[in-house]
């Protein structure tokens, strides 16, 4: 299992958006980025593989997103969706715990809820009223951005052809 300090807090002292915008500067993604090369780098860095499925299990409870922490790998689990935007939003969150290293610092999470000592530590996303969460939250908006950005055409390109 990852560290965990006893601290509240990550002991940032910046607004969970400026943690965010840091952490997306940090990444220094390419001009082109597509959630499958974002779940690269972010399994790169922490040196594990992650893996993203869907669950029945989270539809109608207050949790559209679950991310397990295990000691040799990370699970993504979303709430079924056809919306490919709202999955890729509810991805990009839980990738964001990730980049942030919210696993090394106590914090909110389903531990206690979910019995995950022998699985890891679960993290589970519905309320975001916590700094943890809108830092999530903030930089999952940045990956997403950039996704979104980046499937577009050259510059100018769409000015011409609309």
């Amino acid at each position: 299992m990852r560290i965990r300090t006893d601290e509240s807090t990550t002991g940032d002292h910046r607004t969970p958006r400026e943690q965010a915008v840091a952490a997306f500067t940090a990444l220094a993604l390419p001009v082109r980025v597509s959630l499958p090369s974002i779940v690269t780098l972010v399994e790169q860095s922490r040196k594990t593989h992650i893996s993203i499925a869907s669950s029945s299990l989270l539809n109608g409870t207050e949790i559209c997103g679950l991310w397990l922490s295990r000691d040799t790998d990370d699970l993504i689990f979303h709430v079924e969706t056809d919306s490919e935007h709202h999955r890729q939003q509810i991805v990009c969150h839980e990738l964001a715990h990730m980049i942030l290293r919210h696993d090394e610092v106590a914090g909110p999470t389903l531990h206690g809820v979910l019995g995950a000592d022998s699985l890891g530590i679960a993290f589970g996303r519905s309320d975001f009223r916590d700094e943890f969460e809108l830092a999530a939250e903030a930089l999952a908006d940045l990956l997403t951005g950039a996704i979104r950005t980046s499937t577009k055409e050259p510059a100018g390109f769409e000015g011409v052809f609309g």
